[in-house]
This record gives C-alpha cells, sequence and structure tokens, in this order.
C-alpha cells in the first residue's frame, strides 16, 4: 500500500453516563451543557483544519453523534467560503463511528485504522480542545519523524494528545487521552513495553472548572495578540450564557 500524508484525528468523549462525565459542564443545564459541548468540538475543528496537507478524521461514538461532526464541518465551510483549507474541508474529513467503549479501545482503535490505511504519522487530540495551538500539532507530526510516540500531557496529569508512527504498532492499547490519570497509564504501559516516547508542551483537556477558566484565559490572551478567530464559538456560547444569567438576576432582585 502507497503511504499516504499525515492524518490528525480529534476524538470526541463517550457521552455523558456512558462512564466519562465532563465535570465542568455540570455548572449548566443539560441543553446549556450541550451547546457548549458543540462549541468546544466546533472549535477543535477549526484548529486542526488550519494545518494544511493532513487529512482529518472525526471519531465520535454513538452514530448519532455524526450528526454534530457534520455540521460542525458545514459550519465551517459555511463561514470561510473563501479560504481554501475551509471551503474544501468535507474533502478532507472523515468521520468514524464507533459504539460507546472504553477510552482506551476506541483510542487504539482509532489509530489503529489510521495506520492500517497507510498513514505513516497519525496524532490524535481530544475534542474539547477548542484553543489547541495548530503549530503544536504540526511539532507533533514533525516530531513523530525523530521519534515513533509523541506524548501531550496535561496539567493534572492526563494526555491531551497522542502522536503515534506507522512502524510503531506496539504501541497501541498503551496510549490514551480523556482522563486525569492517562499520563500515567500511559507511560507506566510504555515502560514496561520498553518503548520510549517524546513529550511536547503541557496543556489542557476540558474536564474541570480549572479548565475552562484556563480555556477563557487562552482566549483572551488571543484577542490580546489580534486573533479574533481562535475559540470564536465558545466565546460565543459564553458570552450568551453570561448575559441570560445577567437578564434573569434583573428579573428576580
Amino acid at each position: 500500500m502507497a503511504a499516504r500524508k499525515d492524518v490528525v484525528i480529534v476524538q470526541l468523549r463517550n457521552p455523558v453516563g456512558h462512564g466519562e462525565p465532563v465535570p465542568v459542564l455540570r455548572v449548566f443545564d443539560d441543553k446549556r451543557m450541550l451547546t457548549l459541548k458543540r462549541a468546544f468540538f466546533e472549535d477543535t475543528i477549526r484548529q486542526v483544519a488550519e494545518i494544511k496537507d493532513v487529512d482529518i478524521k472525526l471519531a465520535v461514538a454513538p452514530s448519532e453523534r455524526v450528526a454534530w461532526a457534520q455540521a460542525a464541518v458545514e459550519h465551517l465551510m459555511d463561514r470561510y467560503p473563501k479560504r481554501a483549507e475551509y471551503s474544501k474541508l468535507a474533502d478532507r474529513v472523515e468521520i468514524l463511528t464507533q459504539d460507546v467503549a472504553p477510552i482506551e479501545q476506541r483510542t487504539a482503535g482509532n489509530l489503529k485504522h489510521c495506520l492500517d490505511n497507510g498513514y505513516q504519522r497519525a496524532v490524535l487530540v481530544g475534542g474539547y480542545t477548542p484553543t489547541l495551538d495548530p503549530n503544536r500539532v504540526k511539532d507533533a507530526l514533525g516530531n513523530l519523524h525523530k521519534h515513533p510516540i509523541i506524548l501531550g500531557p496535561t496539567i493534572e496529569g492526563g494526555c491531551y494528545l497522542i502522536g503515534l508512527r506507522g512502524d510503531c504498532p506496539e504501541a497501541l492499547g498503551l496510549v490514551t487521552v480523556g482522563s486525569d490519570v492517562a499520563y500515567k497509564r500511559s507511560t507506566a504501559a510504555l515502560r514496561d513495553a520498553d518503548l520510549t516516547w517524546q513529550e511536547i508542551e503541557l496543556s489542557y483537556d476540558v474536564g474541570h472548572q480549572e479548565d475552562l477558566e484556563f480555556v477563557i484565559n487562552e482566549i483572551n490572551h488571543c484577542r490580546y495578540t489580534g486573533d479574533e478567530e481562535t475559540g470564536r464559538c465558545t466565546e460565543s456560547v459564553l458570552a450568551e450564557f453570561m448575559q441570560d444569567t445577567e437578564s434573569d438576576d434583573g428579573d428576580h432582585p
């Protein structure tokens, strides 16, 4: 099989109630929680779409969430019709549908799917990293030329990014994202298998109130530096929530 270009996988968590609650979103009611999740997901896709010359896989579970992925792609294409990386985004995207399963199993399955289909380098990120720097993902792909495994740790002890090279299939099932123990479990499993890895800069994967505060600070920093687009959907949703809260307070002195 001919070698294919690099791929970035955006992996959406299992729904709340299927073993992976997202505590930060519990501060909102169900409707707002769903809206904010969609905003996180779309902004994450937008950041990944900034990386040229890579294919994009959107890994969702269960099949009912395919509509999320399709709507996010269509929205970005409509919003940026004059930019090639967005106007043709659908040509770069494949939606990978899975059954709800432990996140470790889904992570391994998504990476294996890409490597089995001829990609030499695959980077997987969580679906709730709305201010993820595209250059950080590009650096991870670049580092895979020198190192077979890349880990992006979070402050809480998880992983927000995993990079894997096609010539290191033995790492499949040993590395994962999406929990506060993902880094500890991944590195312990890699050591036991006598495998080495390279780490990149600390970041976050929204799972706690502190992470939401981190996202807000990141968006504010982007605006300060003249970046008006990073985290735009998340910013709009949070601003709407804040406005609604102020209106409610005004109605009930």
